[in-house]
């Protein structure tokens, strides 16, 4: 790490091995937990400083005026057997969660929904403490408290409000103060006084952690506060907006590695995915996925060391740090060995891994304000147990599920690209990119849309699909897309569909976005929306729709399924279907081939792999301050099923980087080996005789 950076810029393996009793904590040893710790190669730690998991009655580990009860003052005794072996130490702090007996002696404190009843049922058998009512307060005094100890920071667990709060007292006058109305009483998305309210969840949220870190910095300055935030999904059910917060914490983390039930509906790179959004959103600062050990929602029950593994190698091949729960009790379990194994690769190789950024030159746009005001499930979270519950389904369409079908068509395709967001969409930012990529971002501002307009006048190239621009920032239908223009076509009657035997015909063959198909009839979108070309040139038709199956194939239409147009000095493909959907539902291979080749043809390309599967990830990072290269492999060729016991190891991968120059070695990190390197035409090609789960290739000059 640079001796100009606090120590969390560094590589962090950070443990959270919980307490789940006062029973435990007593027979805890406090040296020979730490040495445990520091065996597993963690170097920080989220330390339990009450009996959340017990029954959280007032009972704390540390001395505290808000107590009830401290049978034991922990937290003092661990911390110097802790900082003697070199792990710092967070303190743990549930913000979100109060036991329902605890609870129920202040409900002035607790959340309630819209027809007033308190939220007694979070996780089955907790209440929500609302940040807008006296709970503050309370728990700051916590807060001042544990600053009074050397730690070395504070996260919060938390805060949230549950979806649909809150309508406690507080939130009633707060509310009526700031806007001068009563709080909506029904999930209205297109009343304006809903917006407001879900601005307002957002704000209060960002007002607690504003107020937490003050109150921490003012008795130990030197201490580092973050807490639980959200991760590539919706944000709005649990009211954590990343980019409001980030200005009252020092590290962005949120739950991208936890996996629950059905892992065969998890997408495989699920931690990647939330790493490449936090590291869009913390701006330079350090990121964190928290990894959970256990197969939720069986919190005693581990996942297997491969998928253990799996989570850490996508973790760090995206640029995150890994934070790692489970119950203490568990320690020694095979899952939990994994982890210790990872960690211990990690901090041998930091000076590797730490300080690096990536060198994609392909951005997908995550939209935030779609997420909120359009439609996009909502996966099951611990904040979230409801899931796709809470999606909104009165039309065709389905923001989440684009995303993550054109997400994975990179990652199989081993192309590199970056995850952006909003704020992210600046002329500046988009300079980086050769290309961006928006699968039916419908809702965009005029100040985003002029935005990516400029971007591609300039030189610059676009994939969009679907209701990409169609509504403003709020959700409000516009009579024509945004980027019409950029597009070239204007909308004639709209989205139509479903359409789920039905077909669309290739009509220029020729085009190199078509190159490879196995045929020139493929699968439609199940919606598409009709459009008239103004500027675009059609390269595939829809069919008319199918009457029914085995019957012959119904007559070419006119209307456009996939169209190309050139816009100043860039290039734009735009799909009128929702193309990528499709993709994450059916995995049709011509519709990933047909991205694969705009990509290769819009964007320059970093890297080919031969003789690899296409459930490898790839990813290439940079130390600028040491010239450093760093192509990361996390492989997930496994069994046909999920959790996965191990992955099948890959022999002689042959990999060129394009465009790269100036290295005079290579070096495998996991395997320890120097590879060969050769210099070729248009860049470097070296060969990873072996892949397992993990390896990181270190190109140096």
């Amino acid at each position: 790490m640079s001796e100009h950076k606090p120590w969390w810029y560094g590589i962090l393996t950070i443990a959270d091995l919980g307490i789940y009793s006062v029973e435990e904590l007593l027979e805890l040893n406090p040296a020979e937990l730490a040495e445990m710790k520091r065996n597993l190669g963690f170097n920080m730690e989220h330390l339990t400083c009450s009996d959340v998991y017990g029954g959280e009655k007032g009972t704390f580990y540390f001395k505290t005026s808000i107590a009830k009860e401290v049978p034991r003052d922990f937290i003092g005794e661990y911390i110097p057997e802790a900082h003697k072996r070199g792990i710092k130490v967070l303190i743990y702090y549930n913000v979100h969660w109060l036991n329902k007996d605890f609870g129920m002696e202040h409900p002035e404190w607790l959340q309630a929904n819209s027809e007033g009843r308190i939220i007694d049922n979070l996780y089955g058998s907790g209440c929500a403490p609302c940040v807008n009512s006296p709970y503050r307060e309370w728990s700051f005094q916590g807060i001042r408290d544990l600053a009074r100890y050397e730690i070395d920071g504070v996260f919060l667990d938390g805060p949230i409000f549950a979806p649909g709060a809150c309508y406690c007292e507080s939130c009633q006058k707060l509310f009526m103060e700031e806007y001068g109305v009563e709080l909506p009483r029904r999930e209205d998305w297109k009343d304006p006084t809903w917006r407001r309210f879900i601005e307002f969840r957002y704000d209060s949220i960002a007002r607690y952690l504003k107020d937490a870190e003050k109150t921490l910095k003012e008795v130990r300055p030197e201490a580092i506060i973050y807490m639980n935030c959200t991760g590539l999904w919706p944000a709005w059910p649990a009211a954590r907006d990343n980019r409001r917060l980030m200005s009252y914490q020092d590290i962005l983390g949120a739950e991208g590695g936890f996996l629950y039930y059905d892992l065969r509906t998890t997408p495989l790179w699920k931690p990647g995915m939330a790493a490449k959004l936090l590291e869009t959103q913390a701006e330079g600062k350090p990121t964190v996925v928290f990894i959970a050990g256990a197969h939720k929602a069986w919190d005693y029950y581990l996942l297997t060391p491969a998928e253990t593994k799996l989570l850490y190698a996508d973790t760090v091949a995206n640029g995150a740090n890994p934070w790692y729960g489970i119950p203490l009790r568990l320690a020694d379990n095979p899952g939990a060995q994994a982890a210790g194994e990872m960690n211990r690769f990690l901090l041998r190789n930091s000076e590797y891994l730490e300080g690096t950024r990536s060198l994609a030159k392909v951005a997908l746009f995550w939209s935030s304000r779609t997420a909120d005001y359009y439609r996009a499930s909502v996966p099951v979270t611990d904040f979230t147990p409801q899931g796709e519950r809470l999606e909104r389904r009165e039309a065709a369409g389905n923001f989440y599920r684009s995303f993550l079908g054109c997400y994975e068509a990179f990652v199989r395709s081993h192309i590199p690209f970056d995850v952006i967001d909003e704020d992210a969409l600046t002329s500046e930012n988009l300079s980086r990119y050769d290309m961006l990529v928006m699968p039916n971002c419908a809702c965009l501002s005029m100040k985003r849309v002029e935005v990516v307009r400029e971007y591609i006048k300039g030189g610059g190239n676009l994939i969009a699909s679907f209701e990409a621009s169609r509504y403003d920032e709020y959700g409000g239908l516009r009579d024509e897309f945004g980027l019409s223009d950029v597009f070239g076509v204007r909308v004639k009657r709209g989205t139509f569909g479903p359409m789920r035997i039905d077909y669309m015909a290739v009509a220029d063959a020729e085009s190199p976005v078509m190159e490879g198909l196995t045929a020139r009839l493929l699968p439609c979108p199940v919606y598409g929306i009709e459009v008239e070309p103004t500027t675009a040139r059609p390269l595939a038709l829809y069919l008319e729709k199918m009457p029914a199956r085995y019957v012959r194939l119904p007559q070419q239409s006119e209307n456009p399924a996939i169209l190309i147009n050139r816009y100043g000095e860039g290039r734009c493909l735009y799909i009128a279907g929702n193309l990528f959907e499709h993709y994450h539902n059916y995995h049709i291979s011509d519709h990933r081939r047909i991205i694969a080749n705009t990509a290769k043809i819009m964007a320059e390309p970093l890297i080919t792999l031969e003789n690899c599967t296409s459930s490898v990830e790839v990813t290439i990072r940079q130390q600028p301050h040491k010239g450093r290269t760093l192509v990361h492999f996390v492989n997930f060729t496994a069994e046909m099923t999920r959790p996965i016991e191990s992955v099948v190891a890959l022999k002689d991968i042959d990999v060129t980087l394009h465009g790269f120059d100036g290295f005079e070695r290579a070096k495998a990190l996991w395997l320890g080996e120097e590879l060969d390197l050769k210099d070729v035409e248009d860049g470097v090609r070296f060969t990873v005789p072996t892949l397992k789960e993990y390896e990181v290739v270190a190109l140096e000059p």
